[in-house]
């Protein structure tokens, strides 16, 4: 009889799933008591299987595992939320596959992942309602994500001097450094920095700062969506160092 300390229960996201021989499968889950973790599914590749579901991708719920001594083993698992309508729209389902591989290309095991649990919630959700672009949808997350690796901009003070942006204030972003500077301290910036407006100092403000079930809230239009989309771009290409498999579909 199996001990039942060797039962482990985990709440969070399948990120992906790949076959082994004829019948099982193995998944990558994000979770918030064991970070990201994969386990095998045995028999889970059978159109009959209980845990058929649990093998597809944007499957959230909850989890039990038994830990073998080298790997882990998915006992059960039940659907918590849906993301089934996500599959309906194959640009949702590309952008959603893209969130979910930079989920797990920045999961960590052995730790708590439930910031980076409630943003790919929240991400798909926003993606399912269709009440934001997917373009923004995108820009919001991968600033998020940013902040909750522990690599982001400081848009909060001038990077020279130190002292708070006021959003109303002068600000300016260098693309060639990455930073953010007030009107006295342009100079002191690398490259050419351009004005940043008051929209988009509080968006990006915003999004780093807010709860996160609320930062999928605003929209922006016009010069300010291409002031902020070309910001998150230039801060991406500093700080995720990667280029996903799933960015050729967007």
């Amino acid at each position: 009889m199996a001990d039942e300390k060797n039962f482990l229960k985990a709440k969070g996201f399948v990120l992906s799933s790949m076959s082994i021989g004829e019948n099982d499968k193995r998944i990558v889950v994000l979770t918030k008591e064991l970070g990201k973790t994969s386990a095998f599914v045995r028999g889970g590749a059978k159109p009959k299987s209980p845990l058929l579901a649990a093998t597809n991708p944007f499957f959230f719920g909850d989890f039990e595992f038994y830990a073998g001594a080298n790997s882990l083993t998915l006992r059960s698992a039940k659907h918590t939320a849906r993301f089934d309508e996500i599959l309906k729209d194959l640009d949702d389902t590309y952008m959603g596959m893209y969130f979910l591989e930079v989920s797990g290309y920045f999961g960590n095991e052995a730790v708590d992942e439930s910031e980076r649990i409630n943003l790919l919630y929240v991400a798909l959700k926003a993606l399912i309602n269709h009440r934001t672009s997917r373009h923004l949808i995108r820009l919001i997350f991968e600033l998020r994500t940013m902040m909750i690796n522990g690599v982001y901009p400081d848009v909060f003070s001038c990077h020279h001097c130190g002292e708070r942006l006021d959003v109303n204030g002068e600000n300016y972003f260098s693309p060639a450094d990455c930073f953010f500077y007030d009107s006295s301290c342009k100079e002191k910036a690398q490259g050419m920095p351009f004005k940043v407006s008051a929209y988009v100092m509080y968006a990006l403000q915003y999004v780093l700062s807010a709860p996160v079930n609320a930062i999928f809230s605003f929209d922006l239009k016009n010069q300010a969506f291409d002031d902020f989309s070309y910001i998150v771009k230039r801060l991406r290409s500093r700080f995720f160092e990667h280029t996903f498999k799933t960015e050729r579909f967007l």
